[in-house]
């Protein structure tokens, strides 16, 4: 079980489209987005935890045959939204820009079973960040 959780945390780099699902421009020259895969079977998003440095985009992708959406759970309560994605259809995807460090759980509103927690880590704090964020996840997966 604490290895499963901790390869979900292994990320997987991809060049990303100049443009977001959203509509919005990133420099034609930006850094490879970190990729989310929404799945049909838990943990729903793979790597459900993914942890990614400051600086780089995020893009989920959506293989699956249903519409699913990506909502950083900021977007109901007095936080600020981080990200916020429409229905997204079989075989499409939605790229945000890099985020400020920070821990921003999401989920589908299409479908509230399906949770996803991604991390942005400092860039000055990268490698004791990421060794937090990794026994945090082995903490709660011996319970």
């Amino acid at each position: 079980m604490i290895r499963s959780c901790v390869a979900g945390l292994i990320l997987v780099l991809v060049w990303s489209p100049a443009a977001s699902a959203s509509g919005t421009e990133l420099p034609e020259r930006s850094l490879p987005a970190v990729t989310i895969s929404l799945e049909t079977v838990a943990p729903y998003y793979e790597p459900f935890v993914a942890v990614v440095p400051s600086g780089v985009p995020i893009r989920w992708v959506n293989p699956t045959a249903s519409p699913h959406s990506v909502r950083h759970d900021g977007c109901l309560g007095d936080e600020s939204c981080a990200f916020h994605s429409m229905a997204l259809p079989p075989d499409s995807s939605f790229m945000i820009a890099p985020l400020p460090p920070g821990r921003y759980a999401y989920h589908c509103e299409l479908h509230p079973i399906m949770r996803g927690i991604l991390v942005v880590l400092s860039e000055s704090g990268a490698a004791s960040d990421r060794s937090s964020w990794i026994e945090w996840v082995e903490e709660r997966s011996s319970r």
